[in-house]
């Protein structure tokens, strides 16, 4: 009888998938394809910005010299000389006792070094007064202040939000490189596996698994998530994984990782030549999980059954792998510590993943399990906002003991 293979730790499950992951190729696309993507290069600034000094309210242009002497009793009287709106390429020069009126984004005139913002000045129409000194700069915005021509603004690796879009469009750029969206093929197994909208015979269950996981996939960017779902024949497994091997870049099976006689993944993946870098993993939920690479190099993820464990196993594991494939380098799930609610038992073996949410308690965040805990008990994970760690070991965690949460944010 073949001995189990160890317990492999979280963190060296996530180092063998961080050194086995390799990114896609890029692709250039418009801006409004890229959202959710990684960008494949740096984008360098192509000029200053801002490229000419502007108002950042809307005032008067003034020399800081003519107020040197302005005060409450003694209202200083400008010349109002002309005005710049934003979008003016309107050139003005100011001389001693003058000024102009500006708008915000507004160039500067010549000879002006302040604005000062129309709330302090009284406008009489063809001329400005004032009683209060301005300080020299005040109100503008200096010539490249936000960055110069040839500054790395967006390093490559960085994920496309609508900010950077913004940035993108402001430099001139209409289309970038990003790293490649994968096309991932999820296959569930199990002959009691029956698809949504499905009318029950019995010991039959819906799908629950694979539009999940599908929806998790299209959250994270993939360009293509099939589902396939397949009986507990060892053909129809090594049909579907070969032709899924042959058409994506990542494949992910769920379900046939325990050792019933109706489970034969394993056998199947060795006659596929699919190499394991791990096939227990020390954590509950999702200790009968394995991660390995096909001949061709295509990433293998197997993930339990039970919807939570898969799930689960989704977010702690592949995520960051397919965060790897489109670019975006390799980042464990983002994690934040975290006071604990109340007392827990710890685990000797494995960590725990408690499904849990964060509340506020006499005015300092906690987090709180949830009450259904169970692997199969998908809609204690649906309300739940964060997993809690529990570090293995012995003996109890106490209440207000600081611990690891990670976010359940599926979108990143």
């Amino acid at each position: 009888m073949n001995r189990p293979a160890p317990l492999t730790p979280y963190p060296r499950a996530l180092e063998l998938i961080r050194t086995a992951i390799k990114p896609l190729d890029s692709e250039p696309l418009p801006l409004n394809a890229i959202s959710g993507r990684y960008l494949a290069k740096s984008v360098k600034a192509r000029f200053a910005s801002p490229r000419f000094a502007n108002s950042s309210m809307d005032g008067f242009a003034v020399r800081t010299t003519d107020l040197s002497g302005a005060g409450p009793k003694a209202p200083v009287t400008l010349q109002i000389i002309g005005e710049i709106p934003a979008g003016s390429d309107r050139s003005l020069t100011l001389k001693p006792g003058q000024a102009v009126r500006v708008f915000t984004g507004g160039r500067l005139p010549r000879g002006a070094d302040a604005v000062a913002m129309v709330e302090i000045v009284e406008d009489r129409g063809d001329c400005a007064v004032l009683r209060t000194a301005v300080p020299q700069g005040n109100h503008i915005r200096p010539v490249g202040s936000e960055y110069r021509r040839g500054d790395v603004i967006l390093p490559a690796g960085m994920k496309v939000t609508p900010p950077v879009i913004g940035v993108l469009a402001s430099l001139g750029l209409s289309e970038v490189a990003v790293g490649r969206a994968p096309r991932v093929m999820v296959i569930t197994m199990g002959e009691e596996l029956v698809p949504a909208g499905t009318r029950l015979a019995a010991g039959q269950v819906r799908d629950a698994n694979g539009p999940a996981l599908q929806a998790a996939l299209y959250a994270l960017g993939a360009a293509k998530a099939w589902v396939r779902r397949v009986g507990d024949r060892p053909s129809a497994l090594k049909g579907s994984l070969t032709a899924a091997i042959a058409r994506s870049d990542l494949v992910i099976t769920v379900g046939g990782a325990s050792v019933g006689d109706h489970d034969h993944a394993r056998a199947v993946r060795d006659e596929l030549g699919i190499r394991e870098q791990y096939t227990r993993l020390a954590v509950k939920p999702g200790k009968p999980s394995m991660f390995g690479l096909a001949p061709g190099g295509v990433p293998v993820f197997a993930l339990p059954g039970n919807p939570v464990s898969a799930l689960v196993g989704f977010h702690q594991l592949v995520g960051p792998a397919l965060r790897v494939m489109m670019g975006g380098g390799f980042s464990p799930p983002r994690s934040l510590p975290i006071a604990l609610e109340k007392p827990l038992p710890r685990a000797r073996m494995r960590t725990e993943w408690l499904r849990g949410n964060i509340e506020i308690q006499d005015g300092a965040l906690v987090a709180r399990p949830g009450g259904k805990q169970e692997s199969h008990m998908l809609s204690g994970l649906a309300r739940a906002d964060v997993l809690i760690e529990i570090p293995q070991g012995d003996g109890e965690l106490p209440q207000g003991e600081s611990i690891t949460v990670y976010p359940l944010d599926w979108w990143d």
